[in-house]
């Protein structure tokens, strides 16, 4: 994927279209070779330029239009064009990581080693950074992509504790009725009817004087619906239902590998909403670690219940930031389409600075209202909400609002409802499991907390 060495590489040169003739007349004995490939320096095209009839001289590709969204992410099919060799970009910005990482995923296969013949040249100076950002992404896709009988509640609880333990992490676990004991209710009341028992994970790292950030993410494994079943349409992606922890967990590893100053800690959740003679039913008035109450209207709005508990854990240690992250609303794909992963905010400097450094580094995020007069319609006659109140209309919100009742001593709280899952829009990605919202939430952080 990667190669320290740039000895005997071929040099990659990115061409602007409106740049083209400019290059033709200062290399011309490369522009019949040009114009007999009919290349125009149009975003992604390839030409290579021969040295002979065995070496290539060098390789030059169009750059992409500045105002496309994706600008930087040049490279995302370059491994798979290219013959076996090793290569160099010639004309980059030297702090620039999106090209190397587009390459990176250019690369990816699930669960496995990536498999490319063509090796890309690294700099020193963006080599750990770029590392561990493209193993925190391939981490973070693995995860979504494993099929639900191979990730279970306990298979996904052991590959957390096993990867971040070997990074010096404290990594607990509750499971099953112990849950109860604990007082996490609603976690278990989502995860009861399944044979695989329902946990909550919990990681730490870092400096207990420096800032502290808490991450939560769902992790349901497989959701049927429960009792109020989805049809066989909806249930085929939802292996990708735990792609809120996944991601979670990605973002926790950037955050670890590059070493910020934070007093870190991780929560997820896990279950898998199943259906038995135990599931937990329409109507059922549930406790929440809170004290509120909770009927249930829907048992498909399962998500919002494991993070309510675990929001209210987070929050119980008063933290100068929570983040959520939850595949949670389908009101949310209707809004934004797959690509862009809206985010709710109770801090408008924070979503300042986000969206800005979401532009920056290319990862689409976009935020919608907490809205209180929609927070009302949670309320309910015979308990204190309803986790999924009879209306047609914003539904993203009102979920937002759901979580935000769980939220009393923390100021600055951000819940991202994210798809998790590129079905081949976003060309510049690979298909299947997808890590959104990561790397803008690690810059937002960084510009919070560390580049002050």
């Amino acid at each position: 994927m990667f190669t320290k060495n740039r000895n005997n590489a071929i040099e990659i040169e990115l061409i602007s279209k409106n740049k083209l003739n400019n290059y033709i007349k200062e290399n011309p004995d490369q522009k019949r070779w040009i114009e007999q490939n009919t290349f125009t320096a149009d975003p992604g095209e390839l030409v290579i330029i021969p040295q002979d009839k065995d070496n290539i001289r060098k390789v030059l590709l169009g750059r992409t239009y500045e105002n496309d969204v994706y600008s930087k992410f040049i490279c995302s099919n370059l491994s798979k064009k290219l013959p076996g060799n090793n290569y160099y970009i010639s004309n980059l910005d030297p702090d620039d990581i999106l090209p190397y990482i587009s390459w990176a995923l250019g690369c990816y296969k699930y669960d496995s080693a990536p498999i490319s013949t063509s090796k890309l040249f690294l700099p020193d100076k963006i080599h750990n950074e770029v590392s561990i950002h493209v193993e925190s992404i391939f981490f973070t896709m693995d995860l979504i992509n494993h099929p639900a009988n191979r990730l279970t509640t306990e298979e996904f609880a052991k590959i957390i504790g096993e990867y971040f333990t070997n990074k010096n992490c404290k990594v607990t676990e509750i499971i099953g009725e112990d849950l109860l004991k604990h007082n996490f209710p609603l976690i278990y009341e989502v995860g009861k009817a399944s044979s695989h028992k329902p946990r909550l994970v919990e990681i730490q790292w870092g400096k207990k004087n420096d800032p502290k950030v808490t991450l939560v993410g769902k992790g349901i494994t497989f959701d049927t619906g429960g009792l109020d079943i989805k049809p066989s349409s909806g249930m085929l992606l939802m292996k990708k239902d735990m792609g809120g922890a996944a991601n979670i967990l990605g973002l926790a590893n950037m955050i670890i590998g590059n070493k910020l100053n934070l007093n870190l800690r991780v929560l997820i959740p896990i279950a898998e909403n199943s259906i038995s003679s135990n599931s937990f039913r329409p109507g059922d008035i549930l406790n929440s670690r809170s004290g509120l109450t909770v009927e249930i209207g829907n048992t498909d709005a399962e998500g919002r219940l494991i993070l309510a508990d675990s929001l209210t854990l987070a929050d119980e240690g008063s933290p100068d930031l929570i983040i959520d992250m939850a595949t949670l609303t389908g009101a949310a794909r209707v809004a934004v389409g797959p690509e862009i992963v809206p985010f709710f905010s109770t801090s408008d400097a924070i979503s300042n600075i986000l969206k800005k450094v979401s532009q920056n580094v290319q990862d689409p995020v976009w935020e919608l209202p907490f809205f209180a007069p929609y927070g009302k319609w949670l309320n309910n006659e015979i308990s204190d909400l309803n986790n999924s109140p009879n209306t047609p209309f914003a539904g993203s919100i009102i979920a937002a609002e759901f979580l935000k009742k769980f939220i009393t001593n923390t100021n600055n709280y951000l819940h991202f409802d994210v798809y998790s899952w590129n079905n081949g829009t976003n060309r510049y990605i690979p298909k299947g499991g997808a890590a959104q919202g990561i790397r803008a939430i690690y810059q937002l952080i960084k510009e919070l907390y560390v580049n002050k």
